[in-house]
C-alpha cells in the first residue's frame, strides 16, 4: 500500500487539477468516505467513459456497469492502512480524496498513471448504498486518457472487477447502474462545457 501511495503522491506533484465543481453544495472534506475516478477519451464528436462491473456472488442478479469508486483509507497506528468506517471521519492520516480516487482507478479500472492527461475535480455526488440502501456521498474526479488501449491488461486489475468497458453517456443511460446514471450525465455536461470554452 505504501508503494501505491508513494507513486500517486509523486505523480500528483507534477499535475494540476482543474476544478469543474462550480457552486455545488458540499460537506467538509472529512465527511467523504468514498471517492472515485471517471476516465474518458475524446473521440470525434463524443466521449467514451471507462466503467466497471463488480464481481458478484449472485449470478442470477448480475450488477450493472457503474463508476469506479472505493472507500477512503487512513493510517491506523497499530495495523497500518485501513478503510474508513462511520465514526472515523475525524481521524488523522486520511488519504486525500484524489489519492483514494486514483488508487481505486488503478485497482478497479487498470489506470496507468503515466497515461493520464488532464485531471478534473468534478465534485460531490449522492448515491445509494447497495448494502444498506441509504444515501451516501462520494467525491469524483475525471481524467483524460489518450486512448482506450492505454490501461493495464485485465489480468492486472483487482479480482473484485468482473468486467470493464468504454461506454458513451447514451449507452450508460441504458446499461448503467441506475443511481450512477445522473452522475455520469452531469460529469459529461461539465466536460462538454469545459471543452467548448
Amino acid at each position: 500500500m505504501q508503494d501505491v501511495h508513494a507513486r500517486i503522491q509523486r505523480f500528483l506533484q507534477q499535475q494540476t487539477i482543474a476544478s469543474l465543481v462550480g457552486d455545488a453544495a458540499t460537506f467538509p472534506d472529512q465527511q467523504y468516505m468514498k471517492a472515485g475516478v471517471v476516465p474518458y477519451v475524446r473521440q470525434a464528436s463524443e466521449m467514451h467513459y471507462l466503467l466497471m462491473k463488480p464481481r458478484t456472488r449472485d449470478p442470477l442478479n448480475p450488477p450493472s456497469f457503474q463508476l469506479g469508486k472505493g472507500t477512503r483509507m487512513y493510517v491506523h497506528r497499530g495495523s497500518g492502512w485501513r478503510d474508513m468506517k462511520k465514526g472515523d471521519e475525524a481521524m488523522e492520516g486520511k488519504e486525500p480524496l484524489i489519492v483514494t480516487a486514483l488508487r481505486e482507478g488503478i485497482e478497479e479500472l487498470g489506470l496507468k498513471l503515466d497515461s493520464i492527461g488532464c485531471i478534473f475535480d468534478v465534485g460531490p455526488y449522492k448515491f445509494i448504498s447497495e448494502r444498506s440502501r441509504k444515501n451516501k456521498y462520494m467525491w469524483l474526479f475525471a481524467v483524460e486518457m489518450p486512448s482506450r488501449d492505454d490501461v493495464l491488461p485485465m489480468g492486472e486489475v483487482a479480482s473484485s472487477t468482473a468486467e470493464r468497458g468504454w461506454l458513451t453517456e447514451a449507452q450508460f443511460a441504458v446499461v448503467g447502474r441506475e443511481d450512477h446514471r445522473y452522475i455520469l450525465g452531469d460529469i459529461a455536461a461539465k466536460l462538454r462545457a469545459h471543452y467548448k470554452e
